[in-house]
């Protein structure tokens, strides 16, 4: 084999190795958004004029048999959930202590914020297609 042919070899390898390193970056960026909307959300428990709530993604990464597969998730506070998708309207107790506290108050619900679509939405736009471009170029250039 000449070297033409080791060169391919190369090629080869580093193209094969790709979709694992290409998934780690995409994992970091869309951690990096999820942080960054977290902090832009607002906690539903403690009112607006708190800091925002910290939101933790966590990443699972999975060798395939023909490739790798990527899972990030929204991880703590149990309210995000609540600040991404809102809330029916339902009954809760009062906040007063002694006699009152046993009585139940109508909440009108939340209509939710939607931070994990736009976390999602920005990934798919941006940090994908950054990072693809930016490891096909790494990998041709060896």
């Amino acid at each position: 084999m000449g070297a033409a042919g080791a060169e391919l070899d190369a090629l080869a390898i580093r193209v094969r190795a790709m979709p694992r390193r290409m998934l780690i970056d995409i994992a970091k960026g869309a951690k990096a958004i999820a942080a960054q909307q977290g902090a832009a959300a607002g906690s539903p428990l403690k009112g607006k004029k708190r800091s925002g709530m910290r939101l933790r993604a966590i990443d699972t990464i999975r060798d395939t048999g023909t490739g790798a597969t990527c899972r990030v998730q929204g991880v703590n506070p149990a309210g995000w959930v609540w600040v991404t998708s809102g809330t029916r309207p339902h009954r809760i107790r009062r906040r007063k202590r002694g006699k009152l506290a046993r009585l139940t108050v109508p909440h009108p619900g939340t209509s939710g914020r939607g931070a994990w679509r736009t976390v999602r939405a920005r990934t798919l736009t941006t940090v994908i297609p950054k990072v693809v471009r930016a490891q096909a170029a790494a990998t041709v250039r060896g």
